[in-house]
């Protein structure tokens, strides 16, 4: 009878991968319940940022925090199941994901011009002039 006692933790996790692939439950994650991967301040910092008090509750925090991370990871698998056919998962594949949610997808597309705006700055500010006094020139501390 002990066979069909409680699973142990090493037989759930081993047995964890097949069972998600024949029911439609949620993805197993691989990190400990109450652990906190993104961390308590990053998130109760966003809770903060989009109007909730600045101390909200653990478990207000915690309730974010997994749905976060819910909806992250499947984002992640809608894109890696996007990607199958070559193997590599690219911002094409998220955007492909987010397609039907006008306000997400243009705000990818928004952090992506900023970011290739950023990158473009940083390439003209890498002018030969300007890394010649690095090297601790008179005109340095001026």
């Amino acid at each position: 009878m002990s066979s069909t006692g409680p699973v142990t933790q090493q037989q759930g996790a081993a047995s964890a991968p097949a069972a998600t692939s024949q029911s439609s439950s949620p993805a197993p994650t691989l990190r400990k319940p109450g652990s906190a991967p993104l961390g308590r301040p990053p998130v109760k910092q966003l809770m903060y940022g989009f109007g909730d008090v600045p101390n909200p509750s653990n478990d207000a925090v915690g309730v974010l925090e997994e749905m976060l991370i819910e909806y992250l990871t499947d984002a992640c698998l809608q894109a890696a199941v996007v990607s199958d056919k070559r193997g590599k998962v690219s911002v094409e594949d998220f955007k492909f994901v987010l397609r039907k949610d006008a306000k997400k997808r243009s705000r990818v597309d928004e952090l992506l011009y900023m970011n290739e705006d950023i990158r473009r700055a940083k390439k003209i500010a890498d002018i030969p002039e300007l890394d010649n006094n690095k090297g601790g020139s008179k005109d340095a501390s001026l």
